[in-house]
């Protein structure tokens, strides 16, 4: 029986081969972008979840109110992780630790052997400093040395079984103890193997692989370049990590911290600062604490993922149950002459579910087929480091959609048809009383371009918000300019930069701590005796004299900074001014304004703890976007200073053409070799800098077109399915009505009006819905496009055109047909 009822379906599906194409073609392209998403967030949301005491583990992160600015930071002051072992209870282990960029070099083992050097990737430094605790908080299986011991000792580093490869070639764990490895950044050090671990083979944001003893930095120039004894400084570099105790809760851990920041933090007037615990499982996904060693998922974009997901999939699932319940009506006489045949009504549903069983794998198995080329061709919206590897969660899923599918599109034929009485079917009165369920097939149809609607005005209104933020005026130029970083001694940057003014091509060169528009500056609060709004806190840009020139932000009044780290000269921007109290930005010119608290600020990259005193306003700049327009423009200082870390070049008009770019860049590479031969030569075009800014909104933009190109090909394969159904079905009331003189024109408009109107019902759902959700979105913006109505409207005549062409092109293939072929027979 069985073997009959696989040879019944597979004649089925070859007598109507273009409506099993249809629907595994379909199937198959929704269940590969629901596979992929699938995969992609079980990837992200695996991210350290392997730990055995990741319930317990938390990172120690900063809370600070400067006047109107409020910021959240995973950098702590230096002292604060060992401060807190010292003083908070309810913490089995506390561990302080500094992630860095550096450049590695490896001695030869013997004499005239060359030393071999290897690069970070530039944020992707596998590099720490930490010590012993560290051990305690994550396990690691220990391959060589002692988790005790191995870090008490400073210039001592443990390494990944990974690392020795790397740096030693193919020896043993236990003969690497001993070796040398030196590590350069700002400085050098000078380190000696005392243990070696396995690596981690899990995702993680933890994926360090060398691991510097702590009391290396405290007898080092580490001690004064990352502020390790100042409660004033803080950079991105130095952080904590705690292990709670068993039975304790973060809550009673924080509670123990106002008084700890009343003890140790040198608060003024106007400033407030506090501590927290940040779980180690939201360290993957929330992106208000920034480090520079971890990936932040968006986890809103997941979220929009698994709702991409399962709408595709619904689309794909509901494509597939349309046709085969259209197709099922045609399969009425069958059913009777079935039951008359002695056939139960348990083996007829059976059949029905075994033939859509069959229609289900053959779409999983080509899902399977696709899902790697797509991933592949997809690389640009795949985080890094994932891959399509089957899983037991892979074939779970799968095997879900594959019983789900089955059992909606088996469940009408199945239940339905095969309950009709054997009288009706044969006479063929039986596909009238089962009519009334094609406003079941419009419905649908309905849903489907409602999505696909969505999608598309989504796509549309994300690409106009894109342009605009991209391509408004920011306030500044940001055309052919490209910076490197350049860290080392003040010196160095200093002969580099001048030997790169000298390069033909090169218009000018600026010396700067950040480009106008960047995704972090630094916060300092200032105030002024007048003022009686307070500290006013101000992103902060260290720079020289070139910097507005570079830049084109242009001086409103009073002039340019000297070149002079003592003169303490302000420039302010016009929001800055009002913000401090003037009415007038001019007003502020020759004001004396004041750093908040002991010449604190913030202290990143190459800041090396430069203190700034009262100085006086020179200029005033006009407002430039120093942020994304998620944000509205808030108050900027900028000064003079000697001690930054990035060299700014802008390209003059003669070499902006690619070929002459390549050649100037060529000259700036073998200039940085000379001065840096250590180190990878590394830059980043301004232009490209703002636009990473929006790397979530972009990823977004892609992921709706890729939705809204699957959405519409699924949608008008079922429309394209059920209209050559309508059409084959009607054939011989076609031919009749062409015999009674009806015309090409109104039998096409009777096989297109009733596939249209539910195109239009879809418009007037998905338009009000799209509407709410992208305004939503675009709240986001502090600065944002508009949404004229004309756009919904183009977007609807759209989704009209492509379903008229797509059921025009079977409609007319009809209403052209001969009659005579269809009437033959009668």
């Amino acid at each position: 029986m069985l073997r009959n009822y696989w040879l019944i379906a597979v004649r089925k599906l070859w007598k109507h081969k273009v409506h099993a194409a249809i629907n595994v073609l379909g199937l198959a392209i929704g269940l590969t972008a629901c596979l992929i998403i699938f995969l992609i967030t079980h990837f992200e949301l695996g991210y350290d979840r392997f730990h055995p005491n990741g319930n317990r583990i938390y990172r120690i992160v900063e809370h600070r109110t400067i006047g109107n600015y409020h910021g959240d930071d995973a950098a702590v002051q230096g002292p604060v992780a060992l401060t807190v072992r010292g003083e908070v209870t309810g913490c089995q282990a506390v561990s302080p630790f500094l992630a860095f960029d550096w450049t590695v070099i490896v001695p030869g083992k013997d004499a005239g052997q060359q030393a071999k050097t290897f690069e970070s990737p530039q944020g992707k430094s596998p590099v720490i400093i930490t010590d012993p605790q560290y051990f305690q908080i994550f396990q690691y299986k220990w391959l060589a040395g002692n988790p005790a011991t191995s870090l008490n000792d400073p210039y001592r580093v443990v390494l990944s079984e990974r690392e020795v490869r790397q740096y030693f070639g193919n020896i043993t764990p236990e003969a690497s103890i001993g070796r040398e490895v030196i590590y350069v950044g700002f400085d050098t050090l000078r380190t000696y193997v005392s243990g070696v671990v396995a690596d981690w083979d899990h995702n993680t944001d933890f994926a360090f692989r060398d691991f510097i003893s702590y009391s290396t930095a405290q007898i080092s120039f580490i001690r004064k370049t990352f502020l390790l004894d100042d409660w004033h400084g803080v950079g991105t570099f130095s952080q904590g990590l705690v292990l709670l105790d068993k039975g304790v809760t973060a809550a009673q851990v924080e509670r123990q911290f106002p008084a700890f920041v009343k003890r140790h933090f040198d608060l003024q007037p106007g400033q407030k600062a506090s501590l927290s615990l940040q779980p180690l499982a939201d360290i993957h996904f929330n992106e208000a604490y920034r480090d520079d060693y971890s990936r932040q998922a968006h986890l809103p974009t997941l979220y929009g993922l698994m709702g991409i997901a399962i709408f595709i999939l619904l689309l794909a699932v509901i494509n597939f149950v349309n046709l085969s319940t259209a197709q099922s009506l045609q399969r009425t006489k069958e059913v009777g002459i079935r039951k008359v045949l002695g056939s139960l009504r348990k083996d007829l549903i059976f059949q029905f579910f075994g033939e859509t069983f069959v229609l289900t794998i053959l779409a999983v198995i080509l899902s399977l087929l696709i899902t790697a080329p797509a991933i592949r061709l997809l690389h640009d919206y795949m985080p890094p480091g994932f891959s399509f590897q089957p899983s037991l969660a892979v074939l779970v899923f799968l095997a879900g959609i594959t019983i789900i599918t089955t059992l909606l599109a088996g469940w009408y034929p199945g239940k339905v048809i095969s309950a009709l009485l054997p009288v009706l079917s044969l006479k063929g009165q039986a596909t009238r009383s089962l009519q009334p369920n094609r406003f079941l097939h419009r419905g649908l149809i309905v849903f489907q371009f409602t999505i696909s609607l969505i999608f598309i005005i989504g796509t549309v209104i994300v690409a106009r918000q894109l342009h605009y933020v991209i391509n408004t005026d920011l306030g500044f130029d940001k055309d052919a300019i490209i910076t490197i970083d350049a860290y080392g001694p003040v010196r160095d940057r200093e002969v580099l930069a001048q030997q790169l003014r000298e390069v033909p091509g090169i218009a000018m060169v600026s010396r700067n701590g950040g480009t106008p528009q960047a995704s972090f500056h630094l916060n300092q609060g200032f105030t002024w005796p007048g003022s009686q709004n307070g500290t006013v806190a101000a992103g902060f840009i260290n720079a020289d004299t070139n910097y507005l020139r570079l830049f084109g932000i242009r001086l409103v009044a009073g002039r340019n900074f000297f070149a002079n780290d003592s003169a303490h000269e302000y420039l302010i921007n016009e929001t800055m001014a009002r913000q401090l109290g003037f009415r007038r930005p001019q007003s502020a010119l020759g004001q004396t304004i004041a750093p908040a608290g002991e010449g604190s600020m913030a202290v990143g990259p190459g800041g090396s703890g430069q203190k700034r005193g009262p100085g006086i306003v020179v200029g005033i700049v006009r407002d430039f976007h120093s942020r994304s327009m998620h944000q509205a423009i808030g108050p900027v200082i900028l000064t003079y200073s000697r001690q930054v870390p990035e060299i700014s070049i802008r390209l003059a008009p003669t070499a902006r053409r690619p070929q002459s770019v390549a050649t100037v860049l060529a000259e700036v590479h073998k200039l940085w070799k000379t001065t840096y031969p250590h180190d990878e030569f590394s830059y980043k075009f301004f232009d490209e800098t703002i636009a990473n800014l929006y790397q979530q909104e972009q990823r977004l933009s892609g992921l709706m077109r890729l939705a809204m190109i699957i959405a519409i090909a699924i949608s008008c394969m079922g429309l394209l399915g059920l209209v050559t159904f309508a059409a084959e079905q009607r054939q011989k009331e076609i031919g009749i009505r062409k015999v009674m003189g009806a015309t090409v024109v109104r039998i096409f408009r009777m096989l297109t009006v009733d596939f249209l109107w539910p195109v239009a019902l879809a418009f007037v759902i998905a338009a009000p819905l799209a509407w709410y959700f992208l305004h939503g979105w675009l709240k986001g913006f502090a600065y944002r496009t508009t949404t004229p109505w004309w756009i919904f409207g183009l977007c609807g005549l759209s989704a009209a055109a492509i379903a008229m062409l797509t059921v025009g092109v079977q409609a007319l293939r009809a209403a052209y047909r001969n009659p005579v072929e269809a009437l033959r027979a009668e």
